[in-house]
C-alpha cells in the first residue's frame, strides 16, 4: 500500500480534469499533512464493491495542500493525533467515511488532517466553506 498524491495544479480545468503530477508514498517512510480537507468518495462504486465486487479505488481526500514529512529527516515529529478523530474507509464493511463517533462522514471538512503509518487522523475544526459540488 502506498498513499497516491495527484496534484490537478491551479486550475484542474486547464488540464481537462487529469492530474498535472501523481507521486506515491510508502506509509513506513513519510507522514502527510493535509490541509484543507473535504472526505470524497464514489458511492456507485463503493455499493458495487460492498455487494462483492472487486476493489478498486472509490474514496479520496481532496485538499488545497500537502506537505511531506520524511521520517528520516533530523527534524521529523511524528504528528500529535491524540485528540484527533481516525478516519476509516472500507466498502467492503461500510460504504461510507466513518470514525468511531460518526458513521457517515462523506463530504466532512477538516482544517488538517496527517496521516500516520497507513492511518489517516483530522481536527475536527470545520474550515470555511471553500469547495463547491460542481
Amino acid at each position: 500500500m502506498c498513499w497516491q498524491v495527484k496534484d490537478f495544479g491551479v486550475n484542474r480545468a486547464s488540464n481537462n480534469g487529469r492530474p498535472a503530477d501523481i507521486d506515491y508514498y510508502a506509509p513506513s517512510n513519510v507522514s502527510l499533512e493535509l490541509t484543507n480537507c473535504v472526505l470524497k468518495n464514489s458511492p456507485a462504486t463503493a455499493m458495487k464493491i460492498y455487494n462483492g465486487q472487486h476493489k478498486t479505488v472509490c474514496a479520496w481526500v481532496e485538499c488545497d495542500m500537502i506537505d511531506v514529512h520524511y521520517k528520516k529527516s533530523p527534524d521529523f515529529e511524528r504528528p500529535h493525533i491524540k485528540n484527533m478523530d481516525k478516519y476509516k474507509y472500507n466498502p467492503r464493511k461500510h460504504m461510507h467515511w466513518f470514525t468511531k463517533r460518526t458513521r457517515n462522514a462523506d463530504n466532512k471538512e477538516l482544517k488538517k488532517m496527517y496521516t500516520n503509518n497507513r492511518a489517516i487522523y483530522g481536527q475536527v475544526s470545520k474550515i470555511p466553506s471553500q469547495h463547491s459540488e460542481g
